[in-house]
């Protein structure tokens, strides 16, 4: 603990010595040699720069004349404190800080107590500060409901240490749906009376996925949208979470999502036998895993099982060009596999690839009706366009209207674009297709000039002057008309290679 000690104090000295003298330093220095709660804080800190660094800077900040005022409201708030394992007005009164400037008594406030940094700061809010929290987080609990407030969609997860997905449930009023225990998944096939047991290596279930990714995505390129905001009565920090696609609101309080989209979060501990496979008493049993003993497959899970290995040849056929083929394995697919979006949404733009655009809608409908009649950004984009096609242009502005300032979004912030990659490509989903930076901003462009009919002059091979000068035109265009016109020949902008695995 005395290296996390010494961590502390290196970068407190750091802060400091820009604003206070030799002597004052000195006596700060000294005071952090004795105090105890130096060592409760670098354990709170986890000896992590983001939270101290924020905190200097609101220091800084105060540096113009509030540092009295802030000094006085340490007392007020923490004299009377009586859970505190250190007192931190006692501390304050008996130590020789007393006498230092104001700003250095702050300082050492901050030191003895993490607690102090939340109540000194109550309105500064940093994203760090969520991705901080959730290195805490063990359960996460989410639902999703439908326009009557009734549970469409309920998940238990279980993170291990690492941060990784270690145990999960999914269903719907109690109601299972699939399972993992840490080493085995548990589909429940309800109309069928059936349970399928898989080996967790050959069938998991995420939510969204390996969740560090997503916390990086938030912390190098989430947004404050507004502090101290409204979530339906209860106060929220406001977010765009790019990679979810989605605004986030956050607890004040504990710093993590209260919600996601229209997922609502919580993060207590579920019920006990939450994850534990449990096969009802008029169910069978399909134990697939290697090995395992189990009698004649019936023909109806052969079917299911068949149409996972045809939903990955109807993806790379799409990928390909191959649309007559890849429409009929998707068909075979959502036969046997009704929920599963995508497989509706490329069977879509497989028939709209075709020209056949009514068919390509019907198709696409059934995403909207997968989530709920809930805008689905990228699925909006393709209907609209279809819809345009067939002269429905009333459609088509609704559609692609609710998409439009996700895509202008995504010109300056690619994360916000990779769900239309990974529409365009589904090879994205294998790690076979990994556009770059440009390549996605050049893809948007296309789309946007299609249902626009706009051109700001961008450029590939231009300046970055330039292309800036283009995303701000377009960004004005936005906010003086935003008029949607469907030009299917529009000029489009040259799209660079695009690096495949095992391709340099």
């Amino acid at each position: 603990m005395n290296s996390e000690c010494d961590n502390i104090k290196e970068k407190i000295a750091d802060h400091v010595s820009r604003m206070l003298s030799e002597s004052q330093v000195q006596t700060v220095e000294q005071h952090l040699e004795e105090c105890a709660g130096c060592r409760e804080y670098a354990r709170a800190l986890k000896l992590e720069d983001g939270l101290l660094t924020e905190f200097f800077a609101k220091i800084e900040a105060d540096m113009s004349g509030r540092q009295e005022r802030a000094v006085k409201a340490i007392n007020r708030s923490y004299v009377s404190k009586q859970s505190d394992t250190i007192s931190i007005g006692r501390m304050i009164m008996k130590s020789r800080i007393t006498k230092l400037a104001a700003a250095a008594v702050i300082i050492i406030a901050v030191v003895l107590s993490i607690t102090v940094i939340d109540k000194l700061t109550p309105k500064v809010y940093a994203i760090v500060q969520t991705v901080e929290a959730f290195r805490n987080v063990r359960f996460i609990h989410l639902i999703r409901r439908d326009d009557a407030d009734q549970v469409k969609d309920e998940r238990w997860i279980e993170l291990g240490m690492d941060g990784r997905q270690v145990r999960y449930w999914q269903g719907k009023h109690g109601e299972s749906f699939a399972i993992e225990d840490g080493e085995s998944t548990a589909v429940y096939h309800h109309d069928k009376k059936t349970v399928v047991i898989y080996d967790r290596e050959d069938k998991q279930y995420q939510w969204v996925g390996p969740l560090g990714e997503f916390l990086e995505n938030l912390l190098q390129k989430g947004k404050i949208i507004k502090e101290n905001d409204d979530y339906y009565g209860q106060p929220a920090h406001r977010v765009w979470w790019p990679m979810a696609g989605a605004e986030c609101y956050v607890d004040p309080e504990t710093k993590l999502p209260i919600a996601i989209g229209d997922t609502e979060m919580s993060y207590e501990q579920p019920p006990a036998g939450t994850f534990e496979i449990v096969i009802p008493e008029d169910y069978a049993m399909v134990d697939l895993r290697p090995g395992s003993e189990t009698g004649p497959i019936p023909e109806w899970l052969q079917d299911k099982e068949i149409a996972g290995k045809r939903f990955n040849e109807a993806t790379h056929a799409l990928a390909d060009g191959n649309y007559a083929e890849a429409a009929e394995l998707f068909e075979y697919v959502v036969e046997h596999q009704s929920g599963r979006n995508w497989a509706w949404f490329w069977l879509g733009s497989a028939y709209y690839k075709q020209g056949q655009y009514q068919q390509a809608i019907e198709k696409f409908n059934k995403v909207f009706e997968i989530f709920g009649d809930n805008p689905c950004q990228y699925c909006n984009y393709y209907r609209g366009l279809a819809y345009a096609q067939i002269g429905m242009d009333d459609a088509a502005q609704q559609d692609l209207q609710t998409c439009l300032p996700g895509m202008l979004s995504a010109l300056r912030e690619t994360s916000a674009a990779t769900i239309f990659e990974y529409a365009d490509n589904p090879l994205l989903r294998y790690g076979k297709y990994r556009p770059s930076e440009q390549q996605i901003v050049n893809n948007m462009i296309n789309r946007l000039r299609i249902i626009t009919g706009q051109n700001f002059g961008y450029d590939p091979d231009g300046s970055a002057e330039e292309n800036e000068e283009a995303i701000a035109a377009w960004e004005k265009w936005y906010e003086n008309s935003g008029v949607i016109k469907v030009t299917p020949d529009a000029e489009l902008v040259r799209i660079p290679e695009v690096v495949e695995e095992g391709v340099k």
